[in-house]
């Protein structure tokens, strides 16, 4: 009598070399569950997303009113009207040690962890990504990841390191993150041997013997969910050479070769996409459960003729756009509100027993800045989706606006999001006072 293989409900398919294509929690493989990928173990399956958009918003077009069906969202939010049950729109925090300083330098890096930046020396504070990360994290390949999609800045502004403001997540007060920023080079690393990704063949080429192995072993519901798991690999693999091929890198690197620049790849607009797409795949199929993703450096003057339609020339640089605000301005908004509408629906459509990956996850999106022509510091646009588990309610306008400072600093949020992933500490940041409502 053939054994039935004995492994987790999630597990992998095997290739050449190094190659092991993690796969999403399946029902059908219960032979042998881990406590670490059990759906059904909530508390290790908790996922935490920030997203961090530079240069601020324009504030007049960043608003929700009511709760619930009847939720009200600004032309910049509609993006999210489709997941508004999912969703809490929240006004009204602000990051107390973000008032001082020069304003975009010295409120990006620590804008997940409300510490205070120095002047003098490289000096933050950890933030709320890594802290989970030490939880959640625990038993996954990548305790986190943390991306973006442009190099990280040099020199000084106003004396402060311009390293700060392509840098929010933190390890410890005085280590930033390095971000990955090039959608090939987290491919290869979310799929296992870089040496083989490489080859001019599909990834499931060489994995599709161990699938239709494995295949045998599912239910016809397991099998689907599979299948559309793969289609998906193999979309952003065709998308990944075509991006590849337009503009000029070579997909075949050898030892003698330099790695890809960790820059845009092919025109911005689908660099943003691929990392969305990937990061998807990342945390449905268990590779990490944390994931800190900038949409730009703050001060960043990149060109974002993709996000906005017209032949403005400020088009070009997006600090300068957001100093001028208007129509062009809030499309930018608008245009990255989308893809954070795109993560959201990528997840709710991920079933995990009787929950959603959504359900399961906690997401993130703010700035440092209210708005970005005046550098208003004393509110931060912030948004969240999902359930957290089951703990954290949703489809809720919360505004603290009118609240004493103290229960309405940022920290207080992420103390009470800490206590959704089951760490219980007395404080974050500079706050000792649970958020009201989180």
């Amino acid at each position: 009598m053939t054994q039935r293989r004995l492994i987790p409900r999630r597990g992998f398919l095997r290739g050449a070399g190094a190659l092991a294509l993690a796969l999403p929690w399946l029902e059908s493989l219960a032979s042998a569950v881990e406590p670490a990928t059990d759906p059904h173990d909530v508390a290790r399956n908790r996922r935490f997303v920030a997203f961090f958009l530079p240069n601020g918003v324009e504030a007049k077009d960043w608003w929700s009113k009511g709760d619930g069906a009847g939720m009200e969202l600004s032309p910049t939010l509609q993006p999210l009207d489709p997941h508004r049950a999912d969703l809490n729109v929240v006004a009204g925090l602000f990051n107390p040690n973000a008032l001082t300083g020069e304003q975009h330098v010295c409120s990006a890096p620590i804008v997940l962890s409300g510490a205070r930046a120095q002047k003098e020396t490289i000096r933050a504070g950890v933030s709320i990504d890594q802290v989970i990360a030490a939880k959640a994290g625990m038993n996954r390949e990548f305790p986190s990841l943390v991306l973006g999609i442009e190099s990280a800045g040099l020199g000084l502004m106003h004396g402060w390191p311009l390293l700060y403001s392509g840098h929010v997540s933190w390890s410890d007060a005085t280590t930033p993150i390095p971000r990955e920023n090039n959608p090939r080079s987290l491919f290869d690393r979310l799929v296992g041997d870089p040496a083989v990704t490489r080859r001019a063949v599909s990834v499931l080429d060489l994995v599709q013997e161990d699938a239709r192995s494995l295949a045998k072993e599912l239910s016809a519901g397991d099998r689907t969910r599979m299948d559309q798991y793969l289609t998906q690999v193999r979309e952003i693999e065709v998308r990944l050479g075509k991006a590849s091929a337009r503009s000029g890198a070579d997909p075949v690197i050898t030892k003698a070769m330099p790695k890809p620049p960790p820059e845009r790849m092919d025109g911005t607009d689908e660099h943003v996409r691929l990392m969305i797409d990937l990061i998807a795949i990342a945390l449905q199929s268990g590779k990490t459960n944390v994931v800190t993703m900038m949409f730009g450096n703050d001060l960043t003057a990149m060109d974002v003729a993709f996000a906005a339609k017209g032949d403005d020339p400020l088009l070009r640089n997006h600090h300068e756009l957001s100093h001028k605000g208007g129509p062009l301005y809030q499309q930018t908004n608008h245009y990255f509100v989308s893809r954070f509408a795109d993560l959201i629906g990528k997840l709710k459509s991920v079933q995990e027993g009787e929950h959603t990956l959504l359900d399961n996850s906690c997401l993130l999106f703010c700035s440092n800045l209210m708005q970005g022509g005046s550098h208003d510091r004393r509110q931060m646009p912030m948004l969240l989706a999902g359930k957290a588990g089951g703990g954290l309610r949703t489809g809720r306008s919360l505004n603290y606006l009118k609240h004493p400072d103290e229960q309405r600093q940022v920290c207080g949020l992420y103390l009470g999001l800490l206590r959704h992933f089951d760490i219980n500490v007395e404080s974050f940041g500079d706050s000792k006072v649970v958020l009201d409502g989180i």
